[in-house]
């Protein structure tokens, strides 16, 4: 499979075709299971529909129905090319359940398998979707919550805990597998940023980019390896009614072997989007240092991993935004995106450390 066919291009249309009504026939063909309820969930570029089910369902491979519902998930047309892939999600996600980490749990459908592959019509053409149903996991999604000092912490310590897991998963997919919203893609977004209206805010991701490229890139054979969670926002977070425990995470689509430390800057992205305060990452850094120590040359990385980050998630809404209006989601990063880059970016190496509590053990 050549490259580009693995990565997104300018006025590409990836999304499926599917309403609620569509969600419903394939689940009753798929996995033999009737709905009484259906909702649509948010997503980037995917079809994801939370499903509760009545009576038994026709399906030997799920005999017992679960009484929070399911996930019907009908993945891009890009995305659904990769089979191996999905086949690698799959097994990540169930490697996860049998080690305590509550998160999505694959079903098969009735003829025994993880995923099917469901041609749909797209504007005039016939298009193959990959459809797979997931176990819902229930609670509060992390954007509805306060965030305090403490929660942070524990998405900290949480995200070094999935990692140290993960380091014991492999899968060959993921040996060469390439998406848009890897870290190392990062370079590829200057292609979207024609939907940046502002002039200045283009050339303040171009520094970025820039940046990234000259100072990160190079070093990432100095940077410990592993399998990640690849996008810890605040709807992939599940926490308690009241706000205080992480009890899932859900989405692994952007799963994918990488730096390490990437996922600390993934996270500290949103959470300080969030909190709209650059300062609150001390924590989701004490966190995760409770867990796992950064080497001098992790904590380097991480302020323009931060800031590359917060540009892939504006010049990707924008461009999403663009080609696809009636998508809120899709804007969810730019109401505070803009004004924490320009009061990130322009802070010092020591100022940053020193904000995240790092200054004390990093020889500068």
């Amino acid at each position: 499979m050549e490259y580009n066919d693995t990565l997104l291009i300018p006025g590409q249309h990836i999304r499926p075709p599917v309403t609620e009504e569509t969600a419903v026939a394939l689940l009753e063909r798929l996995y033999g299971m009737r709905a009484t309820s259906v909702r649509e969930l948010n997503a980037y570029d995917d079809r994801n529909y939370h499903v509760v089910c009545d009576g038994p369902p026709a399906n030997p491979h799920a005999i017992n129905l679960e009484k929070t519902g399911y996930v019907l998930k009908v993945i891009n047309s890009l995305d659904s090319r990769k089979t191996d892939v999905i086949e690698a999600q799959t097994e990540l996600m169930i490697f996860l359940n049998q080690r305590d980490v509550c998160c999505p749990l694959p079903v098969k459908n009735v003829n025994g398998a993880y995923f099917s592959l469901e041609t749909l019509k797209s504007e005039n053409t016939m298009e193959k979707y990959a459809v797979r149903l997931l176990v819902y996991r229930s609670g509060e999604l992390l954007y509805h919550v306060k965030i305090t000092d403490e929660l942070l912490r524990k998405i900290g310590s949480f995200t070094a805990r999935i990692d140290e897991i993960l380091t014991g998963f492999n899968h060959p997919a993921y040996d060469d597998h390439k998406s848009l919203w890897m870290l190392t893609s990062v370079p590829r977004v200057q292609q979207f940023t024609y939907a940046i209206k502002s002039s200045l805010d283009k050339q303040l991701v171009h520094d970025v980019i820039v940046s990234f490229q000259r100072e990160v890139l190079p070093i990432m054979d100095q940077l410990e390896q592993t399998v990640i969670h690849g996008d810890l926002n605040e709807h992939n977070i599940i926490v308690s009614p009241d706000g205080k425990d992480i009890v899932a995470v859900i989405d692994f689509g952007d799963s994918h072997r990488t730096c390490r430390v990437f996922e600390l800057a993934i996270v500290l992205c949103y959470m300080i989007l969030q909190t709209a305060d650059v300062g609150m990452g001390r924590h989701v850094v004490e966190g995760y240092e409770r867990i796992k120590k950064l080497t001098d040359v992790e904590k380097k990385t991480l302020k323009i991993s931060v800031c590359a980050r917060i540009c892939q998630s504006l010049v990707m809404g924008a461009y999403s935004y663009l080609h696809d209006p009636e998508n809120q989601y899709l804007l969810s990063t730019q109401k505070t995106g803009w004004m924490l880059l320009k009061r990130l970016w322009p802070m010092s190496q020591g100022d940053v450390m020193q904000a995240w509590g790092l200054t004390n053990s990093l020889n500068e």
